[in-house]
């Protein structure tokens, strides 16, 4: 009975909870970049992250990390545009 409710917990959460390593991978980025793009003391817009201890967690498909990709998404297509413009 407790299995059955552990496993009905887990399909009803809307968001994939993902390591470091697994978010590095979906981004095709290295694992040290999303690490420094976590931390509030390196950028202005840090990856959104919650900790389970020392363990650093993403939740992909959450509004927040998905505003997230969009804002630097839209940068990154501004900066291409601005330079190939000129």
């Amino acid at each position: 009975m407790k299995n059955d409710q552990q496993n009905q917990a887990a399909s009803t959460f809307p968001y994939e909870v993902l390591t470091t390593a697994e978010l590095a991978q979906r981004l095709k980025v290295k694992e040290s970049w999303v690490i420094d793009q976590s931390k509030r003391s390196r950028t202005a817009d840090p990856i959104p992250v919650f900790r389970l201890g020392k363990h650093r967690r993403y939740l992909w498909g959450s509004p927040a990390l998905n505003a997230w990709l969009a804002r630097r998404g839209g940068s990154a297509t501004e900066t291409t545009r601005r330079t190939k413009a000129s």
